[in-house]
């Protein structure tokens, strides 16, 4: 009997004494190890110049590395752009924080893109990490359809990445077209010769009694002169006579 109660004895004194390491491991020896009280909150640096965050974070007892370059337009360069750890993290003095830096962005050569087709043209392009910023396009007996006639920075030059050209694209041989001479006064075979020459047709002709021109002398024409037509057509005329009998 006496010796289970010396065995209890031993059993409580043996978790007391791992009670209290356990509180000593968390209290104290840990701490220690972690070197507890000598973490700090991280500035937050970003946006800064690079020679302000560094100057920063020394004076709160860190260290910093550029870890990256990364170019850019939205912002000006030898900039902080990103840091690692994170704003506000809370990490042990003298932790190396690594800084991303901006830097201007580099300039690219153009494709020269005449003569060349639309599709091909905006892969090189975008190879050459630029943009399209409008597409024309014109009628073109040099050029055939789809074909860039024109660019707005010629190939060669340089340009700031990620920024834009403008092209001038062919819509091939424009279609014909018919311009109406004027013909009115001129004597009927002139007129007629002349609207005949434009590749058009002669229409009605009406003879109308007018005893003070010439006979024979065009008064009037069914589509006015300095008129543009896409297609072809026919032009009618009046025609001054002295015979009443031919109105």
């Amino acid at each position: 009997m006496n010796s289970l109660r010396s065995f209890g004895r031993l059993l409580m004194a043996g978790a007391i004494l791992l009670a209290t390491l356990a509180i000593v491991m968390d209290k104290v020896l840990m701490p220690l190890y972690v070197r507890h009280g000598q973490e700090k909150f991280l500035p937050n640096v970003v946006g800064m110049s690079y020679p302000d965050a560094a100057r920063t974070l020394r004076a709160a007892g860190f260290k910093m590395q550029k870890a990256d370059v990364a170019h850019t337009q939205e912002y000006p360069p030898n900039q902080v752009f990103e840091m690692y750890p994170k704003a506000y993290s809370r990490v042990k003095k003298g932790r190396i924080v690594q800084l991303t830096v901006t830097a201007e962005e580099r300039m690219v050569t153009v494709p020269d893109l005449i003569g060349k087709s639309l599709r091909s043209s905006e892969i090189e392009v975008a190879r050459a990490g630029l943009n399209i910023d409008t597409i024309m396009t014109t009628y073109s007996d040099e050029f055939s359809s789809e074909t860039v006639t024109w660019q707005s920075i010629k190939g060669g030059n340089f340009l700031r990445r990620g920024l834009g050209l403008s092209l001038m694209v062919s819509k091939g041989t424009a279609p014909p077209t018919f311009y109406v001479p004027s013909v009115i006064h001129m004597g009927f075979q002139a007129g007629r010769r002349e609207l005949l020459d434009a590749g058009l047709d002669i229409g009605r002709v009406q003879y109308i009694y007018a005893p003070n021109l010439l006979p024979n002398t065009i008064i009037d024409q069914s589509i006015p002169g300095g008129t543009v037509l896409k297609v072809k057509r026919m032009v009618s005329l009046k025609v001054s006579t002295y015979d009443r009998d031919k109105e």
